[in-house]
């Protein structure tokens, strides 16, 4: 008998006789586990295990960002479900505000899911500079396929390690949550 799963955390597995398992992690690898007589194991996969490969540009565009300032925001996406990549990108513009910019950015999502660097530059209430990149996990919850929730959660984790060094992290699954001054707050408290 052939069991399948697909493993997002850790799971008990409980395998009568001395049966085989292929375990199918998100990427499509497999990883073969043969069990002995009926004893229950702890199958554990981690998620940078998922097969998925990102893109060797994402840490010098990350670098980039942070000490040279080259982007204002940028989408990454995944390419047939096995490589993360550059998406979409905007250069800052001084000529419009923090809030502008953003919105300008919300406006080219879509259902589909996205991981995003969004670079928040702006006064505080005190009057202090502050000027933080935020990492921003887009996922549509109504719209966006279910394989492709599954898959881009799973990955979320293999795409931060790209960004070393960065502090904050927010999630949003609708428009409604995608929102500026939301996040401005969460920004400045941890400025």
């Amino acid at each position: 008998m052939l069991w399948r799963m697909l493993l997002l955390e850790q799971v008990d597995v409980v395998v009568p006789g001395d049966e085989q398992v292929d375990v199918v992690v998100p990427g499509d690898e497999q990883v073969d586990v043969v069990v002995p007589g009926d004893e229950q194991v702890d199958v554990v996969v981690d998620m940078s295990m998922s097969g998925m490969e990102v893109d060797e540009e994402v840490s010098t565009i990350y670098n980039d960002m942070k000490l040279r300032k080259t982007l204002k925001w940028i989408t990454f996406k995944l390419e047939n479900k096995k490589k993360i990549i550059k998406d979409q990108s905007a250069e800052p513009n001084d000529n419009y505000g923090d809030k502008t910019q953003f919105d300008e950015m919300k406006a080219k999502l879509t259902s589909e899911p996205r991981y995003i660097l969004y670079d928040f530059k702006f006064d505080s209430k005190e009057g202090r500079k502050i000027n933080k990149i935020a990492f921003i996990f887009w996922c549509d919850d109504d719209n966006a396929k279910i394989g492709d929730k599954m898959i881009y959660a799973s990955s979320k984790d293999t795409i931060k390690k790209a960004f070393t060094g960065l502090g904050l992290e927010f999630q949003a699954n609708t428009m409604a949550q995608l929102d500026y001054e939301t996040f401005r707050a969460e920004v400045e408290k941890k400025a």
